[in-house]
This record gives C-alpha cells, sequence and structure tokens, in this order.
C-alpha cells in the first residue's frame, strides 16, 4: 500500500480532526472558565448592591453603579461563551410567545433604564420551541438593540403567530457587517466578544427556529425570531 498522499481522502480527514482538536480543546476551557467565573461574579454583583444601599453620597453611588455595570457586562460575556460551547438536546415544548417576550423585556429594564431606552411589547402568538435557549436568543437581541439605541430611543418587541420581531431605533447594522453579524467574534463595538448574536442564531436553529436581520438602516434595526408552528 502506497503512503497516504495529500489528495488521500482519510489523510486530510485526519489532518482535518488534528487542526480541529485544538479548537475543541479551546472550547471546553472557555465553557470551564466561564463556570468557574460566573459565582464570583454573582457574589461581587450582591455585595455591592449592599454596599450601594448604604450609601448617600451620589459621588459613591455613581462608583458603585459603575461596579455593577461592569459587572452585569462581565456576566453577559460569561453567559455567551457558556451557550456559545455547551451542546444539549433542546427540550421541545408549547410557547406562550407573548410571556417569553414579556420575560426577556422584564430581564432587560435595568439595562434598558440605564441606557435611557424605553421597552414596550405587543402582539400575542405560540409555537413550539426550547425556553431556555428562546429566552437566551431574544435575550441577547433585546440588549443588543438596547446598546444600540440613543438615550430616548425605543425598542420594540412585537409577537405574532409563530414569531417575535425586535425593533430598535439605533443606527442600524454597518453595510460591510450585514453579511457577517451572525459569525463569531463580529461586532461593530469597540468592547465584548462579538457572540451576542451568534449565540442567538445558534440557540435558534438549535430548536428547529432561526433569527434573521428583517431591516436595517440609519433609523434603526429590526430581527425577526421563528419557531416551528404549535
Amino acid at each position: 500500500m502506497s503512503d497516504p498522499t495529500p489528495s488521500d481522502p482519510t489523510a486530510a480527514l485526519h489532518d482535518e480532526i488534528r487542526r480541529l482538536r485544538p479548537l475543541a480543546d479551546l472550547g471546553r476551557m472557555a465553557a470551564t472558565v466561564a463556570h468557574e467565573v460566573r459565582n464570583p461574579l454573582a457574589g461581587i454583583s450582591a455585595n455591592a448592591e449592599v454596599i450601594r444601599e448604604s450609601l448617600s453620597n451620589p459621588a459613591d453611588v455613581e462608583c458603585v453603579d459603575i461596579i455593577l455595570n461592569e459587572v452585569d457586562r462581565l456576566g453577559r460575556l460569561v453567559t455567551d461563551l457558556l451557550y456559545y460551547s455547551r451542546e444539549r438536546e433542546p427540550v421541545i415544548q408549547p410557547l406562550d410567545l407573548y410571556l417569553l417576550a414579556s420575560t426577556s423585556c422584564d430581564l432587560s429594564a435595568d439595562t434598558a433604564e440605564r441606557q435611557g431606552v424605553r421597552l414596550t411589547r405587543s402582539g400575542s402568538g405560540f409555537a413550539l420551541g426550547d425556553i431556555e435557549l428562546s429566552r437566551q436568543a431574544l435575550l441577547n437581541i433585546i440588549r443588543n438593540g438596547i446598546e444600540a439605541c440613543r438615550p430616548g430611543g425605543q425598542l420594540t418587541v412585537t409577537v405574532d403567530a409563530g414569531g417575535i420581531t425586535v425593533r430598535d431605533q439605533g443606527g442600524g447594522v454597518p453595510e460591510k457587517l450585514r453579511a457577517t453579524i451572525f459569525e463569531p467574534f463580529v461586532t461593530g463595538r469597540t468592547r465584548g466578544l462579538g457572540l451576542g448574536a451568534t449565540v442567538a442564531k445558534r440557540c435558534m436553529q438549535r430548536q428547529g427556529g432561526d433569527v434573521l436581520l428583517a431591516e436595517t438602516g440609519e433609523q434603526g434595526s429590526a430581527f425577526r425570531f421563528t419557531w416551528p408552528a404549535q
């Protein structure tokens, strides 16, 4: 038998496995580190909240708010890493999409308030999907939209039969990023890993749904979530 050549499919497969193995190891390491960081972050946040309640000097309160904002940002990054690297079978069940939208807005209310953005939700609809994956996907796009909005702007979450549309009043997705916005590490901001939209896409596709950039321009962007019909 002749030695494997670069055109040998078996040899090419082994080369690809060797190339991808370090990436798999990196993914497992990222998940482990993210998991270990979560609990200390929760402790920092809880204690900072206690300290904040005892302060009367506005300058001191502002300093603690900076700590809380940064802890919240790190917590979101850790969550994105966990969802990006973790695979599990989705648990498919009936979803009340308005309840999902309302819960996601409530969880994002503090972020919106700090940014001076108004959140609204409306409509009704039902679908089939995984509640945890759906909530994480929706949270990521809502929070990205809040960050995109200018102070005084609005983000609307509209529910209909089998889908949800998240519309922000930001400046729109830059043209050079529109084709790759759901790819990992793509971001138009100077901070963050650029995993928010990627994780949202993965969470939706793992349950048979999807999220797409439906519209974007100078007046803002709209993202469309779809699930299998109930």
